[in-house]
């Protein structure tokens, strides 16, 4: 069986890096959200501002999750350009070698 190039497929690969780009802030945020909460909650279990510091913990917790979610979410979104680069090189190719070869016929 032969292989066919379909830009359409690295199209599709690209949306899915972009949708897993934006999961990924999401994800991370939610994580450090959770994670913050329960080691301040944790670490000030005998304090009388016993939620002062678990709320304080989650929004430091989240705050650390977006930023490493949006680190990620660059490579996700780089990935994606790089391979619609590549499908919009090959397009200008193509029309370079079809355009080239027209004009060889038309000169002979």
């Amino acid at each position: 069986m032969a292989v066919q190039y379909d830009p359409k497929i690295i199209a599709q690969h690209a949306e899915a890096l972009y949708r897993r780009a934006s999961r990924i802030v999401f994800t991370s945020g939610v994580i450090g959200f959770i994670v913050g909460a329960g080691a301040l909650g944790a670490a000030s279990n005998r304090s009388p501002s016993n939620t002062v510091l678990t709320l304080v913990g989650a929004l430091l917790g989240a705050l650390m999750g977006i930023s490493i979610g949006r680190g990620r979410a660059f490579v996700y979104q780089l990935q994606a350009q790089q391979a619609l680069c590549q499908v919009e090189i090959e397009l200008n190719t193509r029309r370079a070698a079809t355009l080239t070869s027209a004009l060889a016929v038309k000169s002979d």
